[in-house]
């Protein structure tokens, strides 16, 4: 998925500087990482005063925190929007469920900024309080994962699959579906085709382990 895919960006009535000062911070903290960014650097990338952006944010974590949220929540909404489009065409548990991977997978790659933020917590993990991590999980990553059980629960109903614990074969089939992909594309951009192909091959391990018979 390309970029013109992507949900509308800053959210009607929301003043500019919030705007202009939350996506320098999403780039500088994706680019620098929490312990290294300045609150003065972000405010030049801003073209606003430190002054300003203490008066909006009150603080570099709180700015953090608002930052890391709205970003999840936007990434959750065009994951959900992903699936939604892809299922529209897709037929059998197969393919509704490449369809599903491949929401996973695209949603990591049009949003760089924020799964750099993400990466940025694994590694500067105890520089963040509990509360903070809780509200991104929140905003996220629990609705990404609640939008996979969702799904799979939906193919369970209809007799496709066999599953007793619908949030473990959740993390399972996300790990399947997505672990080669994001292996691979360390070594370079991977073309659509080869994404469906590694998605596809994720999709079929997880079915040896939960089709139904009627599947």
């Amino acid at each position: 998925m390309d970029g013109s895919d992507r949900p509308e960006g800053p959210r009607r009535g929301r003043p500019a500087k919030d705007e202009a000062i939350t996506r320098a911070a999403r780039a500088v903290f994706g680019r620098d990482g929490y312990a290294r960014t300045t609150t003065d650097a972000i405010a030049r990338e801003a073209g606003v005063s430190t002054r300003t952006l203490y008066k909006h944010f009150g603080s570099k974590e709180r700015l953090f925190s608002v930052v890391l949220a709205e970003s999840a929540a936007r990434v959750a909404d065009a994951f959900a929007e992903y699936v939604e489009r892809g299922l529209r065409e897709a037929s059998g548990p197969e393919e509704r469920l490449v369809a599903v991977g491949r929401a996973l997978v695209a949603h990591r790659v049009d949003f760089p900024e924020h799964f750099a933020l993400v990466q940025m917590i694994n590694t500067e993990g105890p520089h963040f309080p509990r509360e903070l991590l809780e509200e991104w999980q929140e905003a996220g990553p629990l609705r990404v994962r609640g939008e996979v059980v969702r799904r799979l629960e939906e193919l369970t109903s209809e007799g496709l699959l066999r599953i007793s614990d619908p949030r473990r074969a959740a993390l399972h089939f996300i790990a399947l579906a997505t672990f080669e992909a994001s292996t691979r594309s360390a070594e370079g951009p991977l073309t659509g085709e080869e994404i469906t192909d590694m998605v596809a091959a994720g999709v079929r391990a997880f079915l040896d382990g939960y089709r139904s018979a009627e599947g």
